[in-house]
């Protein structure tokens, strides 16, 4: 008899065979023999070890340091991608900006700015026996004023100026055509609301004096005192001229970075209460000294402007005025006025062409040592068209009291004459003293030179 056990253990077998044998030798007695036979464990698949390791598990492992590498490699490729891309539509944008304003000074601001040119200069050889004779009195000539009024003559309007005087206008009526077509037509291209309002001055102002040019409104001089020629216009359409160009020229450059110091950050933190101590000083006495010299509608420098007190007065008498100051607080302010030009740049910044008739620094360079204001000197002066004018003011004593929060600095008559003069061979024109609006202990000094024709 034989009897077979199988039992399962996971995967191996024990096997258990038992036997009995019945031999001749051994009748009386049976034996049994156990015999035990066991297999080896085995696995339901083929298993591999790579140092131990599970092979499927370090592979597992890989599969996903590589899978997160994909990924983050994917994410910063699109991210530099999608930087690229967005530089390229500023870009765009700027170039697009650029083709823009160069279309703006091409087809209103350019012609319009040649026009108002001509117009001045022919204007300046215009009724220089009236202008001379009111000048004479004490007054100033209005063209308005007498086409209009009622002389004791018979003549009216264009006929009472001489032939000469008579051509010459006539020249200015057909300019003022000109530009009320180019208004009428182009000032889409304005974007200064501002601007609107003194163009439509403008062009009323031209139709006007061409009714009277005819004879048409004799004897309504007083009626008419209020029409007079936008003298903003000039300075106005120079700073839109002046902002276009900048965003052109800014296509590669990089922008300034004025370094500060303690005068800077002076003026930066106290420029409200600066604007409301300074911006109604009576400046009239110089301005009248200055403007002596300096034929109207001239071009003018505010070098260190300020909150743009003199910035306003300048254009505001005709002139096409371009400021500057170090302080971005400053620079704010005086671009509130909607036809001013100001950048923020230091002495040390600026680069000019000689094209200016006065470069005005009132109490600028004050703040400047010795190696600045030298350098400031230099650069000014570069800046000055032939007989251009330089005007500019100094404290006579230092007030030790405000030195803490600014630096003051000031130069005697002998040096200032030998770095004008002898260097720079300008000619000195008029020196002298004024008070000062805000302390009754402090005088300046006003100095003014010209740079001769070359």
């Amino acid at each position: 008899m034989s009897e077979q056990l199988v039992k399962t253990d996971g995967i191996a077998l024990d096997k258990v065979v038992t036997t009995d044998n019945h031999t001749s030798e051994h009748h009386a007695s049976a034996s049994k023999e156990l015999i035990i036979i066991k297999s080896e464990p085995q696995s339901s698949k083929p298993s591999s070890t790579i140092f131990g390791a599970d092979i499927t598990a370090v592979g597992s492992f890989l599969t996903v340091i590589f899978s997160l590498a994909v990924a983050f490699s994917t994410i910063r490729k699109y991210s530099k991608d999608s930087k690229h891309q967005t530089q390229l539509l500023e870009r765009d944008k700027h170039l697009d900006r650029v083709a823009k304003a160069k279309e703006k000074i091409e087809k209103f601001y350019g012609p319009l700015n040649s026009l108002l040119e001509e117009s001045r200069v022919i204007y300046s050889y215009f009724a220089l026996e009236e202008k001379e004779k009111l000048k004479a009195e004490g007054s100033y000539f209005r063209t308005l004023r007498f086409l209009t009024d009622n002389p004791d003559n018979t003549r009216q309007g264009l006929d009472r100026f001489k032939k000469s005087d008579q051509e010459l206008f006539k020249h200015i009526l057909i300019i003022s055509d000109k530009v009320i077509n180019l208004i009428e037509s182009q000032s889409g291209y304005v974007d200064n609301p501002a601007l609107h309002i003194l163009l439509g001055k403008l062009a009323a102002h031209y139709r006007v004096i061409k009714t009277a040019s005819e004879g048409k409104l004799h004897g309504q001089s007083e009626d008419l005192e209020s029409i007079v020629f936008p003298l903003e216009i000039n300075g106005a359409i120079n700073s839109e001229i002046s902002k276009l160009l900048r965003l052109i020229k800014k296509v590669d450059d990089k922008p300034l970075k004025v370094v500060k110091n303690k005068t800077i950050a002076f003026y930066d933190e106290n420029a409200s209460s600066y604007f409301d101590s300074t911006f109604s000083i009576d400046m009239t006495e110089i301005y009248k000294k200055v403007r002596a010299y300096v034929p109207n509608g001239g071009s003018v420098l505010d070098a260190g402007c300020g909150v743009g007190r003199d910035t306003q007065y300048f254009i505001r008498h005709g002139f096409k005025v371009s400021s500057f100051d170090a302080s971005a607080r400053m620079v704010e302010l005086c671009n509130q006025y909607p036809f001013a030009f100001c950048e923020q740049k230091s002495f040390a910044d600026i680069d000019y062409p000689p094209t200016f008739d006065l470069v005005w620094a009132c109490a600028s360079l004050l703040h400047l040592n010795e190696s600045e204001f030298e350098n400031a000197i230099s650069r000014l002066v570069k800046t000055l068209g032939p007989d251009g004018y330089f005007y500019f003011s100094l404290k006579k004593k230092i007030d030790n009291s405000k030195t803490a929060e600014r630096d003051f600095y000031t130069y005697g008559d002998d040096y200032i004459h030998e770095l004008l003069a002898t260097r720079y061979k300008l000619t000195e024109v008029e020196i002298w003293e004024s008070g000062s609006a805000l302390s009754d202990n402090e005088t300046f000094k006003n100095y003014l030179y010209q740079r001769p024709k070359i």
